[in-house]
């Protein structure tokens, strides 16, 4: 496999390169602005608004796969920048699709429960698409350029959790810090996730670039939480007291596109399909990674 990694220095990306390296898999990795080096793997700075410059990098890179991770995907910079949000999003997804599908090549495309409304969870691959914000619409439109090609694959992925490996810190950086500072940070109680760890969700989705299945698959965590639930027990699971976690109501927030209530996704069907997979529970997931006083970096 020769896979062609786009959004290599993002979160999700961080993760998906210390896969690799971990199974010496070859890879172009492509990021947004960013050079260097990450886990041993040469950053390729590649402008994915410009239409030629995808189709020359990509001519170059030559992958037998490609997996597509990069996006817009702060929900807060869609709607700052809608425009920005459709040519990164939309455009640049339809682009790759095409690029792929013309070298006979399966790729591997990320979206997110946001395209659901959050009425009618668990979501299963074939209900119909809702979505409530700018990112989510941006999103479903991607998935309709993916699927025009049935080798190729649309993954879509929850609510993900871990430290960063990157220079900016997660939210769940966020949430070790409050602990550790005993920082009050609001956590809603009332919006519902399948959340699944980078760690977990970069080996599985290896697995799929291995032998992409086609079509739409749902790959969540195996336990319906809120925020704040995963707050209390990442605390607990530290030895913590959960003072500093404050529950708040999705709709605190001022000013600002509605929250989907409840986006459980229904992964039955990729369990079905790769039943070897590890799919850890909140806390055995936690116990993956290794924490340390500052940035938690290593995994056992």
């Amino acid at each position: 496999m020769r896979l062609l990694l786009t959004g290599a220095s993002g979160q999700l990306g961080s993760y998906l390169l210390r896969e690799c390296l971990s199974q010496s898999i070859a890879v172009v990795a492509w990021s947004g602005r960013r050079s260097g080096e990450s886990f041993g793997y040469p950053l390729r700075p590649v402008d994915l608004t410009d239409p030629d410059a995808v189709a020359d990098a990509f001519r170059e890179a030559a992958p037998s796969v490609v997996l597509h991770a990069a996006a817009l995907a702060r929900a807060s910079e869609c709607r700052a920048e809608p425009r920005r949000a459709e040519q990164i999003n939309v455009h640049a997804t339809a682009r790759l699709a095409e690029l792929a599908e013309r070298a006979k090549i399966p790729l591997l495309h990320i979206s997110s429960d946001m395209v659901f409304d959050g009425g009618y969870a668990p979501y299963r691959e074939g209900d119909a698409v809702c979505p409530l914000s700018i990112y989510g619409a941006t999103k479903v439109e991607s998935e309709r350029a993916v699927l025009a090609s049935p080798r190729h694959t649309v993954v879509r992925l929850p609510l993900l959790f871990g430290p960063s490996l990157t220079d900016r810190p997660t939210f769940f950086d966020a949430q070790l810090k409050a602990l550790r500072l005993c920082e009050s940070i609001g956590l809603f109680y009332d919006e519902w996730r399948t959340p699944l760890s980078y760690f977990v969700a970069s080996r599985s989705l290896l697995a799929l670039a291995d032998s992409p299945p086609g079509g739409v698959l749902h790959m969540g965590g195996p336990e319906r939480l809120s925020r704040f639930e995963m707050g209390q027990r990442l605390a607990a699971f530290l030895g913590c007291g959960d003072q500093a976690m404050k529950a708040i109501s999705r709709t605190d927030l001022p000013d600002v596109e509605p929250r989907p209530a409840d986006l459980a996704l229904d992964s039955s069907h990729w369990r079905g399909l790769y039943p070897r997979q590890p799919w850890p529970s909140y806390e055995a997931a936690l116990a993956q990674f290794h924490f340390t006083e500052g940035r938690e970096h290593t995994l056992t």
